[in-house]
């Protein structure tokens, strides 16, 4: 784990924090903390969330545009970390 560049420590804190935080984290607030989801006359369940659904929502996609972002940057750079001396090894070269 020494070997990881910033952008790998962005992805993998903040990316995956944020999933963590939308799923997990909100996940046990609402279950601790949330309402009890009283039944209406007609047998009809009213959902009031503690947190709203699109903040949600939004948390975890936030997350995932980061570990896409991530990845795009990833594949551009072909696993090679810029400004470093590693060799360029082609497919069909031997090294």
């Amino acid at each position: 784990m020494s070997d990881l560049t910033t952008a790998d420590k962005i992805a993998m804190y903040v990316g995956g924090g944020l999933v963590l935080l939308g799923t997990v984290g909100i996940g046990l607030v609402e279950m601790f903390l949330g309402s009890t989801h009283p039944v209406s006359g007609e047998g009809q369940v009213v959902h009031d969330a503690l947190v709203p659904l699109e903040i949600r929502s939004y948390i975890i996609l936030l997350g995932f545009l980061i570990w896409a972002v991530y990845a795009i940057y990833k594949v551009a750079v072909g696993g090679r970390v810029p400004g470093t001396a590693q060799p360029d090894i082609r497919a069909g070269q031997a090294e």
